[in-house]
């Protein structure tokens, strides 16, 4: 499996896997929202943005590519 088709570890806790109807994006298998979409709900994308801020400051960025789960 290639990087782009391997799952994806969010911060909020959800998985997100390569959607192959749209062939660009991600989308959650929690919510089923496209991450980064206006449909991604915002507690998610506050998750996201801790991180990016956390980054900034120096911090160990978030890896997206850790181990998941298969389903």
């Amino acid at each position: 499996m290639t990087e782009k088709l391997s799952p994806m570890k969010l911060p909020c806790g959800g998985t997100a896997f390569f959607d192959t109807d749209s062939g660009i994006s991600y989308r959650c298998w929690d919510c089923m929202a496209v991450v980064g979409s206006m449909g991604q709900p915002q507690s998610c994308k506050d998750e996201m943005q801790k991180w990016e801020n956390w980054t900034k400051l120096g911090g160990k960025d978030w890896d997206y590519f850790a181990e998941t789960e298969e389903i």
